[in-house]
């Protein structure tokens, strides 16, 4: 992997370079001994402190992890709307109301629309 293009085709800092650097010496040399044990793990965040320590923060686990999928397997369609300006401002407010995100509105708008067309 080029090292300057890691990131998504993006220039990586001198530090961002040597940073992935240690992590492929790191996994190349790790001593992982004979009666060593690895296993599944389960429940809410499993792994999670290992994949911060190797990317260095929470934020890159997140950039690198992506959302998770909301159809049963694979990944789930991802469809763009464009809305005038005062109906997203409405969409924005109501999502802070109800501590929820303007997706999850518009899904849920969406599924009430669908099941009455059908």
């Amino acid at each position: 992997m080029n090292e300057k293009k890691a990131k998504g085709g993006q220039d990586l800092s001198p530090e961002e370079q040597a940073h992935f650097r240690a992590l492929g010496e790191w996994a190349e040399t790790a001593d992982i001994g004979p009666d060593a044990r690895i296993t599944k793990a389960s429940g809410q965040g499993a792994g999670r402190a290992l994949l911060e320590a190797a990317l260095g923060s929470p934020e890159a686990v997140k950039r690198a992890v992506g959302k998770p999928s909301l159809s049963s397997s694979g990944t789930s369609p991802s469809r763009t709307i464009r809305l005038p300006k005062d109906m997203d401002a409405q969409l924005v407010a109501r999502s802070e109301i109800e501590h929820r995100k303007p997706s999850e509105i518009l899904r849920e708008a969406l599924a009430q629309y669908l099941a009455k067309a059908s």
